[in-house]
């Protein structure tokens, strides 16, 4: 067996050689990149001047406070104001308060000397007015998520080019929505000066710009990180705007005859990318007000720059990136909820420089180049036999006709060919030509989800590019051989039922915002699989690419939606974006065996053009054809859907039935709309655990009770925005949603451990027990575990309080009227006979008296593969605080203040606490905050490195304890 492996790790070395001569990757987000935001200042002209009606001062009109204002109805009234001195105006803006005012005419006059005037709006046409949305809490809707956006101003705007000194006008007509007369007050008078930008676009794009005062950073990077787990509730503080990222780059002329791509894994939201000054014109159906590259929230895409490189010289890349509307791009009309994690910016993950020969496949990155490189899947499998289908694009990037051969493999884990095909084609110049093979494969590996009979097994389909016997192009990838299939009420995968149960996530991470280090993606689904899930769902935009992989690997079917909002995608541009990015997500991850379903959206809106489930299923049958995946709505049955057709029918917080169609619940997270306490709590509320853990078993159950195929915790880890509801403990001011499986720091709560030890995973596979969270209590206590086990035996201090067997429905085990003592309770697992096959233990402990400091390990992939602290500036790693007794045991009900320091090449970033603190500023308890407070006796920060590789020491004190501190060295960079 060894020397079988030698011999196939010399031919993985002999192929990477072979690959590494037809092209060459670098991951040049771990190279250093300056940046710097563009802050533009609204500023009020008016602000503190006198403003008149007639011969009245007007004192609520400028004070910049939107809910004081004229304090009179507006209509008829003349307004004037002296600017004092001529000034450079660029727009004025007329403010009021709440959503009744939808349309104005208005009378608009500016002037140099009080004498001639210029009219910039006449009255007597109607404009609609500007909405100002921000996400509050309101009442719920089909009883789903109260935090959504709602209009709390209007406004009317009026350009103006040229520098005056007086203003005035009169408001000649207010009209609501639906067109009836209103007497209005206004709220607030803004007269803009003209906002220039330090520099101009050509200087920011041109190479001899000088950006050493600039930010370095490396990639991937999210420029408002900190804007995250804020002081605050609901609202939008997030930072929105324009920034730049600028990188020179030195191309030989050796290369000269080969392709240049970059390749940006993921871009929020709107991105221009500049080669040597270059604009790179995207592809959208959306009109643009100029050249625009990239438009789509996590959305991989991939840029040709060969023809804009300057050879033997240093070449400028330049990227201009927004996350805001009215900027450089048509705004997509959805990603503007921050709690959905659609506010964050930057270049949020990797960016590869490819040089290929050209002759190559090309990428699966179907915008702005419109090709796509390789396709391939299971037409159908059983144990027997797997007949798989696979498409390969070659493109002849020479200016002559090249005769090509594609060698195509699936190879298995012991690097066995198990299925081969070789094809010559000849190919125009400047021509794309696909081959296009099917095959069948004897006694295969199957890929199963966790909760399955088999395991996630991948093959590599590797496809090699020939012209006249040279290696030009390789490209490997995993594949699973799989077959999933619908009935009217469950999923099958190859043919064995698979109840979809698993997580929402966000692309997020406290301290980091959405530049979250590939060794945390990758331990949000090891996190899911080890607790039995097999599902995620990521709602309102597409995962990380890397998740994709992971998926594959663990064993994690995923629920993929390509953008929107709440109810919020209507309308243009936003449906020719979405159409866009249906066919884009589809054909950069369609290989994957992990995605299993097509979602549509996440709630149809009210009004407005409507983007139809029945869309993405015309995509589906174009994009997705060697075996379809289901298509899923949200909220129930969707209009303008054929009956027989199937699809997955998605509930929000609740569950039904539908008859005659697989229906699952998609997002569970026990919110009461009544003015009730939610079924949610902070992690560290021990009180409120076992009830908070035990709504959600049972609410599992009977939804499975009621054939749902499937039921999604929302979600696994708290982010921000989402605390708007009343807990469990009668409080409601949090920063998050606390019906999550874990805190936002992916700290465990009770019931995640009660889907790990009793709920999902079953005894046969690994025998669990999941003890209630501490024993640091007093007087009469209940004692409560969940277990897969057939029974379970109490311990306290040594002494046993009885066996006792699990509910046979929620596998919950009580010990009531338990006389409390200090001491070490344990709750033993135990087989049929009553034998112990596990345990787990809590512990009482003394007052607090020091700080364990902890660096955690990222967890090793599934073949053992160790992540590395790398020094790029991008990397990060968590660190642990616990606070511990004298005999070091954790004291789970400390709330002591904790300082955090780092000392050497790391850069802290934090994280949050749950509860808002009154009184205190936005950045109080937040990232980037170096004091937080201990919750349920531990803490969680996050820390980057910086560009030089070396020792990274952290400490943590608080007053009266015993400080602690950990050191960790991160590794440099072998581009």
């Amino acid at each position: 067996m060894r020397k079988i492996y030698q011999i196939f790790f010399m031919l993985l070395f002999v192929s990477f050689i072979g690959q590494m001569r037809a092209q060459q990757t670098v991951n040049i987000g771990e190279t250093p990149w300056k940046f710097s935001k563009v802050i533009r200042q609204e500023s009020n002209l008016v602000s503190g001047l006198t403003v008149l009606s007639g011969t009245d001062v007007v004192s609520g009109i400028n004070d910049g406070k939107f809910d004081t204002g004229a304090g009179k109805p507006l209509v008829g009234k003349n307004y004037f104001v002296d600017l004092l001195e001529k000034k450079p105006i660029e727009r004025i803006k007329l403010v009021f308060n709440g959503d009744s005012v939808r349309y104005v005419a208005c009378r608009v006059e500016v002037s140099d000397d009080n004498n001639n005037w210029r009219i910039l709006s006449d009255g007597l046409s109607v404009q609609e007015c500007e909405l100002h949305k921000e996400n509050i809490f309101t009442e719920a809707i089909n009883n789903t998520i109260g935090n959504v956006a709602v209009v709390t101003r209007t406004l009317f705007s009026v350009p103006v080019s040229g520098s005056y000194r007086y203003v005035r006008f009169t408001v000649t007509k207010c009209l609501s929505s639906d067109q009836k007369d209103l007497s209005a007050e206004i709220g607030e008078l803004l007269v803009h000066p003209v906002s220039r930008n330090i520099w101009s676009e050509q200087e920011l794009t041109d190479i001899a710009f000088n950006d050493s005062e600039w930010e370095t950073v490396g990639l991937p990077h999210c420029f408002n990180e900190r804007d995250t787990y804020l002081n605050a509730t609901t609202g939008e503080r997030c930072w929105r705007g324009e920034a730049w990222y600028r990188k020179k780059i030195f191309f030989k002329e050796k290369d000269k005859d080969k392709k240049i791509f970059l390749e940006f894994k993921s871009v929020n939201i709107g991105a221009i990318v500049y080669i040597n000054g270059h604009a790179i014109q995207g592809d959208f159906k959306a009109k643009q007000p100029g050249p625009v590259t990239h438009v789509g929230s996590f959305m991989p895409f991939v840029v040709d720059i060969t023809d804009y490189i300057k050879w033997n010289e240093e070449n400028q890349i330049a990227v201009r990136v927004s996350n805001s509307k009215g900027t450089f791009f048509a705004w997509p009309g959805f990603g503007e909820n921050e709690g959905f994690g659609q506010a964050m910016g930057g270049i949020a993950a990797s960016v590869y420089l490819h040089k290929k020969n050209k002759v190559y496949i090309p990428y699966n990155s179907y915008t702005p180049l419109k090709k796509w490189g390789t396709y391939f899947g299971t037409v159908s499998a059983n144990p027997q036999k797997a007949v798989m289908r696979f498409q390969t694009n070659v493109e002849n990037a020479t200016d002559e006709e090249q005769s090509v051969e594609l060698r195509t493999k699936l190879i298995d884990k012991k690097g066995r060919t198990v299925l081969s095909f070789s094809d010559v084609e000849e190919i125009a110049p400047g021509q794309t030509r696909l081959f296009d093979r099917t095959g069948s494969v004897e006694k295969p590996h199957l890929w199963y989800p966790v909760g399955c009979s088999g395991e996630p097994y991948l093959y590599t389909v590797s496809n090699q590019v020939y012209v006249n016997g040279k290696l030009t192009d390789t490209k490997n990838e995993r594949c699973g051989i799989r077959e999933i299939t619908w009935d009217e009420d469950y999923c099958y995968v190859n043919g064995e039922k698979c109840i979809l149960r698993g997580f929402g996530n966000r692309n997020t991470y406290p301290g980091l915002g959405s530049a979250v280090p590939v060794s945390l993606q990758w331990q949000d689904i090891a996190y899911i699989a080890k607790c039995g899930g097999n599902a995620y769902r990521v709602g309102h935009q597409p995962p990380f690419a890397e998740i994709f992989e992971a998926c594959d690997v663990y064993g994690v079917l995923v629920i993929l939606n390509t953008g929107d909002n709440e109810w919020a995608l209507r309308d243009e541009p936003s449906l020719s974006y979405k159409w866009e990015y249906d066919r884009d997500v589809m054909i950069a991850y369609r290989s994957h065996p992990s995605v299993a379903v097509w979602e549509s959206n996440n709630g149809l809106p009210y009004e407005g053009e409507k983007y139809y489930p029945s869309y993405t299923l015309e995509q589906v049958r174009r994009w997705d054809y060697i075996q379809p995946r289901i298509v899923s709505n949200r909220d129930g049955f969707p209009p303008k859907w054929n009956k027989e057709d199937p699809i997955l029918i998605g509930y929000t917080n609740r569950y039904e039935k539908m008859k005659g169609y697989p229906s699952y619940n998609s997002e569970v997270y026990g919110t009461n709309w009544s003015g009730n306490p939610s079924w949610c709590i902070a992690r560290f509320d021990y009180d409120n655990e076992k009830r908070f853990s035990q709504y959600y078993v049972e609410n599992y159950l009977q939804d499975l009770d009621n054939k749902a195929c499937g039921w999604i915790d929302w979600m696994l880890a708290e982010t921000y925005g989402e605390g708007y509801t009343i807990y469990l403990n009668g409080k409601r001011n949090q920063k998050s949603l606390g019906s999550c499986a874990m805190d936002g720091n992916r700290f465990p709560k009770l019931k995640y451990r009660i889907y790990q030890n009793a709920l999902w995973i079953p005894y046969s596979q690994k025998p669990g027990v999941a003890l209630q969270s501490h024993w640091n209590y007093s007087g009469i206590q209940d004692v409560d575990a969940w277990s897969n086990c057939p029974y379970v035996e109490l311990f306290i201090n040594d002494k046993s309080y009885g066996i006792v067997e699990p509910d046979s429905r929620t596998r919950r085990c009580t010990w009531k009227d338990i006389q409390w003592v200090p001491g070490v309770v344990k709750a033993v697992g135990l087989d049929a006979d009553k034998k112990p096959v596990c345990s787990e233990k809590i512990e009482s402990s003394g007052e607090p008296y020091a700080i364990e400091v902890t660096i955690e390990k990222p967890m090793p992939k599934p073949d053992g593969e160790q992540f590395v602290l790398r020094a790029n500036a991008s990397d990060a790693f968590i660190v642990t605080a616990k606070i511990v007794d004298k005999e070091g045991r954790w004291c789970p009900r400390a709330d002591n203040l904790l300082n955090f320091e780092v000392e050497g090449e790391g850069v802290y970033k934090g994280s949050y606490n749950f509860y808002v603190t009154e009184n205190k500023e936005l950045s109080y308890h937040a990232p980037g905050d170096a004091e937080l407070q201990a919750e349920g006796g531990l803490m969680r920060v996050a820390v980057r490195t910086t560009f030089n590789p070396g020792k990274i020491k952290v400490k943590v004190k608080s007053e009266g304890l015993v400080a602690g501190e950990a050191s960790v060295r991160s590794k440099k960079v072998k581009l």
